[in-house]
């Protein structure tokens, strides 16, 4: 969504369309420009009566991200349409807030206006990537399809997707990457991982990136590789021993919230590394040979005593490896049956309704859509999905 940084850069770009051409470059341009919006603002200039449409449409957005009522947010977001049709953002969330639609049609309405989208983008725009601001409406829906596609378990349409919006932005300055990365990882395609990793620029110095990739040398027997990419990681992130220091993934930690999703990330943690292994939880969870080669591998390179354990507890209770009827009563809550009112849906979403005691139809018809929205992670997608999953709540 917008910020100042982006209300200002849009102020830039007007002013580059309208004056660019009378100074030698752009720099000198941008720094006149900038020189006097600081004397201005010095001065207490009111800014709002030379705002552009795409700004002010971008700000009655933010206010609509904050308001409360869906009424009123409703409204907002009709206003910003208005304002600037082409604002993506804006036409993305009012498919998002309207709770009448199925998971069916919540799909569709998403991918037709990403073709609309992209028409518009590709005969309107400079076609230059996040760094074009105007462009970025578009481009973060892309990123939405691609990310909608990988819920939906449909990985080549993710891919398909989210390697030309990779293509179109090479800042990566919405994290495609990773997603990439774990793509790749599910269909265990070595060869496509691989060329991607050694392009990618940084790449063995991101544990984001390593992470996944050393798993998938280890699950296609290239050892003495994953043995290499082992040492790497734990030359950027040691807290990898963390991850492996029990009998098995934490998986409790990889879905939960405020482990997770903090608004304070922290780079190179052990946080960063449950992200990591988020998209691919379905890879590794049950794979006990993948988890003990790489405990004896990192703990050859770490010493235990020297890996300190976390003191944080997951959210909903650590979960004792000991005890597995506990997650085989969890993965039969994943199964595929018409029974299942979870079916289909993403894990991190039905292990909360999980925790939340909510398993089966019964479970559901004793509590209203309010109670069910009021559970951490949870949102009107999830409603769709119970909905489609002939979920009938207590009125």
């Amino acid at each position: 969504m917008s910020n100042d940084m982006e209300i200002f850069q849009r102020m830039v770009q007007q002013f580059l369309d309208e004056h660019g051409d009378e100074f030698d470059t752009t720099a000198e341009a941008v720094d006149y420009f900038t020189r006097k919006y600081n004397n201005k603002i010095n001065t207490g200039f009111d800014f709002s009566q030379s705002e552009t449409k795409e700004t002010r449409s971008m700000k009655k957005l933010e206010e609509a991200q904050y308001e409360a009522s869906q009424a009123r947010k409703k409204k907002l977001i009709k206003e910003a349409i208005e304002i600037w049709p082409e604002n993506w953002d804006a036409q993305s969330m009012l498919i998002d807030v309207d709770q009448e639609i199925d998971m069916i049609s919540f799909v569709e309405h998403t991918l037709f206006l990403e073709k609309r989208a992209r028409k518009y983008w590709q005969n309107h725009t400079d076609k230059m990537g996040y760094l074009n601001v105007e462009e970025r409406p578009y481009l973060r829906l892309k990123a939405k399809v691609g990310f909608l596609y990988m819920d939906m378990g449909m990985v080549d349409h993710a891919l398909e997707h989210l390697l030309e919006l990779y293509n179109i932005d090479q800042t990566d300055s919405l994290g495609t990457r990773y997603k990439i990365m774990s793509l790749y990882v599910r269909k265990f395609d070595w060869k496509s991982a691989w060329r991607f990793f050694q392009k990618a620029e940084g790449a063995d110095e991101d544990d984001q990136l390593l992470l996944p990739i050393l798993i998938l040398a280890v699950l296609t027997d290239r050892k003495d590789l994953a043995r290499s990419l082992l040492e790497k990681l734990i030359n950027v992130n040691r807290e990898i021993g963390l991850v492996l220091m029990d009998d098995m993934w934490p998986i409790e930690d990889i879905y939960n919230e405020e482990v997770t999703l903090t608004t304070s990330y922290q780079p190179f943690s052990y946080q960063s590394l449950l992200i990591a292994l988020r998209d691919i939880v379905y890879v590794v969870v049950e794979n006990a040979y993948l988890f003990d080669w790489l405990k004896k591998e990192t703990f050859k390179r770490i010493p235990i005593e020297k890996s300190v354990r976390k003191n944080s507890q997951p959210f909903y209770g650590e979960l004792d490896p000991f005890q597995t009827q506990k997650l085989e009563d969890f993965f039969y809550s994943m199964r595929d049956e018409p029974s299942n009112p979870l079916r289909g849906m993403r894990i991190d979403r039905m292990r909360i309704l999980y925790h939340a005691g909510l398993r089966n139809f019964e479970d559901f018809a004793e509590r209203t859509e309010k109670e069910i929205l009021k559970l951490d992670g949870i949102g009107p997608v999830t409603i769709k999905e119970l909905r489609a999953n002939g979920v009938k709540f207590k009125k």
